[in-house]
């Protein structure tokens, strides 16, 4: 099965599925502590608790939030 971050399964999908959601806590994110994955689309990347890509990856995810 295919998994995707937040940002592309809305770009693809027009939805959030969740695949990269929960794979650790809020009280991680909010240490800067981010789960290490793979999204189908955008590559190896790291994610918050809430499937989002904070990371500098192929789409350009995380560099769009700081800007």
């Amino acid at each position: 099965m295919a998994d995707f971050c937040k940002q592309c399964s809305l770009e693809i999908f027009g939805e959030d599925f969740g695949d990269m959601a929960n794979i650790s806590t809020a009280a991680h994110t909010e240490r800067g502590h981010f789960a290490v994955v793979l999204c189908e689309d955008c590559g190896p990347i790291q994610v918050d608790h809430e499937g989002a890509c904070v990371s500098k990856c192929l789409k350009a995810h995380g560099e769009r939030q700081k800007g």
